[in-house]
């Protein structure tokens, strides 16, 4: 007798959801932790929690949307053993702008959507982005390497995130045409 006859038709279906969001989960923890080794044991975690947490999930709610806020949870976690360990690239407020933003039906679009917008950036543009999201530099250091004030180093960052958005939107809105 199969195995899988005995299972309950719920944890069936919990099974399938489960996998059939693994890419989405991967990629908004790739999008979390840009180039870091650690996805695949985040995505692992992950997993654990939202097996161990199956019978809180309410079928017929959104599975997408708890799944993402169980991964948003081990991102934390993992940041706060790498942090003990020195191994921040991000700061905290970008992983949070970028954990808040709309979940796109597909993430690897949309990565590298950002990534081309990125590239269309002038350099003083992406050297902004770089310094304050990779470098961990803070306005307040960066405008003075620059000579520019820290307000005016803000105002650039807030129109470079909107031309990035407006970008990002664009060019999706393209493909799926």
């Amino acid at each position: 007798m199969d195995r899988n006859d005995d299972e309950p038709d719920e944890l069936k279906d919990y099974v399938n959801l489960m996998t059939g969001h693994q890419s989405n989960l991967r990629a908004f923890i790739v999008s979390l932790m840009p180039g870091s080794q650690d996805v695949a044991d985040v995505l692992q975690e992950t997993n654990a929690a939202l097996w161990l947490k199956r019978h809180r999930f309410e079928a017929g709610s959104n599975f997408g949307a708890w799944a993402f806020q169980i991964a948003r949870f081990e991102v934390m976690r993992q940041r706060g053993r790498n942090k003990r360990l020195q191994l921040i690239v991000f700061s905290d407020e970008l992983l949070e702008i970028l954990a808040e933003t709309d979940r796109p039906e597909n993430p690897d679009a949309r990565l590298a959507a950002l990534d081309g917008c990125l590239d269309k950036l002038s350099d003083t543009q992406r050297r902004i982005v770089h310094e304050r999201y990779t470098a961990g530099c803070s306005l307040e250091k960066y405008a003075a390497e620059t000579g520019r004030s820290p307000g005016s180093i803000r105002m650039a960052l807030l129109r470079i995130r909107d031309i990035l958005k407006d970008c990002v939107n664009h060019t999706l809105a393209e493909q799926s045409r």
